[in-house]
């Protein structure tokens, strides 16, 4: 009995112990607390989340809404004082802010973080008015001093947060994220033009077309249709045959073409007319120029000559040519004539004795010793021939 006394007070005993310590401790940390409390903070910093490309929130604009604008003097109030959460809920309110956390350290340094939003498409509605919209659904007005430039739908009825203008919404950004997700669709769309029916029509950057899309149902698949039609129709066609593309049907691309057609045309050509005037210039010169080339030839051209037919006397082969003009009085052309003849044969008759003179010396060049014997002869009878050609007419009469 008295062991299981003792074992009772030693319980006790430990159990009263734990619970003097723990209200010191309780204690110490609720005067620590308090002495802290009754401080006031250092300073203030403020953490924008969401990116720094981003300038639809200013640091300074942060503090200002949710210190300076109360009129709350930060560092001439205790801590104690000061409520955090009002703080919060006054910077969540801003269009801009998706959310507020705000904390002091043990430095006693307040912090203020705040998460911006981030557009994904600018609306431009049927009233007139303009807007951004978030991934959250969120409509923000704009910015005083940041414009941010994203993809552009326009024609868009007043959305409510009814059911149906949720759903117009979320097909509204699931076009939209499509489109910048893809490099080429990014670049190519400038513009998507929603109706009322919930369904879209692309505005093209290349091309004067309108694009029926329709609802977002396979979405994907008109995507892909379109490009190949852009590469295997309009690359060979031009960009602005057709005037309407409907991918609304399953698998297809209805295209429907402009009346009249024009042809695509060069930008560039506007700016080469003066080298279109420099060749017409030029040309009008050649055309000048060729005209008095002409009227100079003809100038310069013989006048055309009677035709001369000229007769040799058959059976004799040494009568003279005698020659018959078209005209009457073509004597002096038949003269002419005449004459050119006889010189033609005088240098027929010196060009066969050049000719028979060097056959001669190439002859004596070429044959052999034993032959000298008969050159001789040939050169002894040679003298004969010479001085019957050169006899003069009174020996031939004899």
């Amino acid at each position: 009995m008295a062991l299981t006394g003792k074992i009772s007070i030693r319980k006790v005993i430990q159990v009263f112990l734990t619970l003097v310590t723990t209200t010191c401790c309780i204690a110490a940390m609720v005067s620590a607390s308090t002495v802290e409390d009754a401080k006031c903070v250092k300073d203030v910093e403020v953490h924008i989340i969401s990116g720094k490309k981003y300038h639809f929130v200013e640091e300074q604009k942060v503090e200002d809404k949710a210190i300076n604008d109360r009129h709350i003097d930060v560092k001439a109030t205790p801590m104690e004082k000061l409520d955090l959460r009002a703080m919060e809920q006054v910077l969540e309110a801003d269009e801009w802010i998706a959310h507020a956390q705000i904390y002091i350290d043990n430095s006693r340094i307040l912090h203020i973080f705040v998460t911006q939003r981030v557009p994904v498409a600018r609306l431009f509605k049927q009233n007139g008015s303009t807007c951004y919209i978030d991934n959250a659904l969120h409509t923000m007005g704009l910015a005083e001093n940041f414009n941010f430039y994203t993809t552009v739908v326009t024609n868009v009825p007043e959305l409510g947060n009814d059911s149906n203008s949720t759903a117009a919404k979320k097909q509204l950004l699931h076009l939209v994220h499509y489109i910048q997700a893809d490099t080429f669709w990014s670049a190519q769309i400038s513009q998507v033009v929603m109706d009322t029916n919930n369904t879209f029509e692309l505005v093209p950057v290349m091309g004067d077309q309108k694009i029926i899309f329709g609802d977002t149902t396979l979405m994907v698949r008109k995507f892909t249709n379109l490009s190949a039609f852009y590469k295997k129709v309009l690359n060979r066609i031009g960009w602005d045959k057709y005037e309407c593309l409907d991918l609304r049907f399953n698998g297809q691309v209805i295209a429907s073409p402009s009346l009249p057609y024009k042809g695509p045309k060069d930008k560039d050509s506007a700016n080469m007319n003066w080298l279109i005037a420099y060749v017409q210039q030029e040309t009008r010169k050649d055309s000048i120029f060729a005209s008095i080339d002409g009227k100079l030839s003809d100038f310069q051209k013989p006048k055309p000559m009677s035709p001369v037919v000229l007769m040799a006397v058959p059976g004799d082969k040494k009568a003279p040519v005698t020659a018959v003009a078209g005209k009457k009085d073509g004597g002096k052309n038949v003269k002419k004539e005449s004459s050119k003849l006889n010189d033609r044969k005088k240098a027929d008759d010196t060009h066969r004795k050049t000719d028979a003179v060097h056959k001669k010396q190439t002859d004596k060049k070429v044959t052999p010793a034993r032959k000298e014997p008969e050159k001789k002869a040939a050169t002894q009878k040679a003298p004969v021939k010479n001085n019957k050609e050169n006899t003069p007419a009174k020996n031939i009469k004899k």
